[in-house]
């Protein structure tokens, strides 16, 4: 299996700032999604699989978790189970993106 396909905290600054086209996941427990999120899709871990029908799989989607390592298993999960292509993980995930871009969001 090929290395999942990664991008930075600034890089997903970067997109949402342009507006761009994409989907963003988080697979963490909703207890840490309370404490501080993203605006995104929310579906914890344990349930992608009974819920991944409600992503599509053709928008690049990018996974977030709290540090990366969730949101690998969810990625390689997505491409293997349902045919995602253009999915990448936010590496470092909300902690990464909390202390680089945006100090707001608590982790």
């Amino acid at each position: 299996m090929k290395p999942m396909k990664e991008i930075t905290a600034q890089e997903l600054a970067h997109a949402i700032e342009n507006k761009e086209s994409f989907t963003l996941l988080d697979v963490r427990e909703p207890y840490e999604y309370e404490i501080g999120h993203l605006d995104c899709t929310h579906i914890p871990m344990g349930e992608i699989p009974s819920r991944a029908n409600e992503l599509d799989n053709t928008k690049t989607t990018y996974v977030i978790c709290r540090s990366g390592k969730r949101a690998e298993a969810i990625a390689n999960f997505l491409c293997a189970n349902h045919d995602f292509r253009d999915i990448a993980i936010i590496t470092g995930g909300v902690t990464a993106y909390a202390e680089e871009v945006d100090q707001s969001i608590e982790v």
